[in-house]
């Protein structure tokens, strides 16, 4: 009988329990983490809640990293590096009704989920959550630490730096090249480039500066 790939996942969070979807047969979920002392020793959906010392207690098990949000996604790299996981301990979760072409590369520590489309050439780095029904088309490539949220659609030869935030249903041009650390809002489309740090929103997509009282 095969022994299933054990996998702790951190945090316990609304992406952690979408990521249980995305577990293929050989490969099941032990332990999810959390920071929160009141959630230590409760179980959801039959998974205990563990501390980060489960990290030591279960050597042998495999890591999934899905913190982040708009809010904190820049934050996401410092998390995830101060957690001090060996990278050989990171696993990838690709949901089965993802399609993953040939020739694409996926990272470490990457949670792909339904839906999901990447052709020819792309490149998805490590630390990246793509959710449902993104397309990454041709050659395009994404940067580690980025956060994807549904419905996007990245065209051919874009670039999507590292540790970005691309909002729902936004969509990119060909060739676009978004800098580190951007956030794209909601619905955005985005016909050109974008700088590091940056946050843009709309059609076309453009810099959004936050009033001040």
């Amino acid at each position: 009988m095969k022994i299933k790939e054990e996998i702790l996942i951190f945090p316990y969070s609304g992406t952690g329990i979408e990521a249980l979807d995305c577990l293929s047969e050989g490969q099941c979920c032990i332990g999810f983490i959390s920071d929160n002392p009141s959630m230590i020793g409760m179980e959801q959906y039959g998974i205990k809640i563990y501390s980060r010392e489960a990290f030591q207690e279960f050597p042998e098990a495999k890591i999934l990293a899905v913190n982040g949000s708009p809010d904190s996604y820049k934050k996401r790299k410092q998390i995830i590096d101060g957690l001090e996981i060996e990278s050989n301990r990171f696993t990838t979760l690709i949901h089965p009704k993802a399609v993953i072409g040939r020739n694409v590369k996926v990272g470490k520590n990457v949670l792909i989920m339904a839906g999901v489309v990447a052709t020819a050439n792309a490149e998805i780095g490590n630390h990246i959550c793509i959710l449902p029904n993104t397309v990454v088309h041709h050659d395009s490539k994404i940067g580690d630490y980025t956060l994807v949220a549904a419905n996007n659609t990245i065209c051919g030869d874009v670039i999507i730096g590292e540790n970005c935030y691309l909002g729902a249903s936004s969509n990119f041009k060909n060739g676009v090249k978004v800098g580190n650390g951007s956030l794209i809002g909601i619905g955005s489309n985005v016909v050109g480039n974008i700088g590091d740090n940056k946050t843009v929103i709309g059609n076309p997509a453009k810099e959004y500066f936050e009033k001040s009282d």
